[in-house]
């Protein structure tokens, strides 16, 4: 029943958070103005979660990251992201190397984003002073926002909203390539092939 002249269809779409603070607006902005007759489904989920729906095709296609994945799962990369740490635009410049002097608020264990801060201070050799956690993006932003907490978060984010600012630091925080997920060997409906050739005409964000 697939409608190939994509007048109208359905679309199941997850992505891992961090995406939904910069990427997936615009995206998915785009996407409508294209297609309006396109329905989507969204979800905000983990890549472990989005791995499993996939394999149990409940989605059609899934925005994570490369790396290991089960045998059943497709990885397309995308783009790469840069993660930075990223203070309120009020907060006193940081200069290159006095972040770890900083109380962060940084994203819980569950994330992976979270998993890879704590893969480079390992082998850094660090201990970061971590004074709040949270399992929201939207609620670090806005502590960012309203207090003297540092975090770290993709660059884009901060370019993305305004009062969050993004600073560099040295040795840099590991970048990570953002990739298409889909199960392998799935059929791919119209829908779901537009909007993988749209976030691929995009430009990295």
């Amino acid at each position: 029943h697939d409608v190939q002249d994509l007048s109208r269809g359905h679309l199941r779409l997850a992505m891992t958070p961090t995406f939904t603070a910069y990427l997936i607006g615009p995206l998915l902005a785009r996407f409508n103005a294209l297609y309006p007759g396109i329905t989507l489904s969204v979800e905000e989920l983990t890549q472990d979660r989005i791995e499993a729906a996939l394999g149990e095709d409940l989605l059609d296609i899934g925005i994570g990251f490369t790396g290991e994945h089960g045998p059943d799962i497709e990885c397309e990369a995308l783009f790469v992201e840069e993660l930075s740490v990223v203070v309120g635009a009020a907060h006193p410049e940081l200069n290159r190397l006095d972040w770890l002097e900083q109380p962060l608020v940084l994203l819980n264990t569950g994330f992976a984003t979270r998993r890879y801060i704590d893969d480079y201070c390992r082998q850094q050799g660090v201990k970061p002073h971590i004074a709040m956690e949270a399992n929201s993006i939207s609620a670090i932003i806005e502590i960012v926002r309203h207090t003297a907490l540092a975090t770290i978060l993709p660059s884009a984010i901060a370019s993305a909203h305004s009062g969050l600012h993004a600073v560099a630091i040295t040795p840099a925080l590991p970048q990570r390539t953002v990739a298409l997920l889909s199960r392998q060997g799935a059929y791919r409906s119209a829908a779901c092939t537009a909007f993988v050739e749209l976030i691929k005409a995009m430009p990295n964000v």
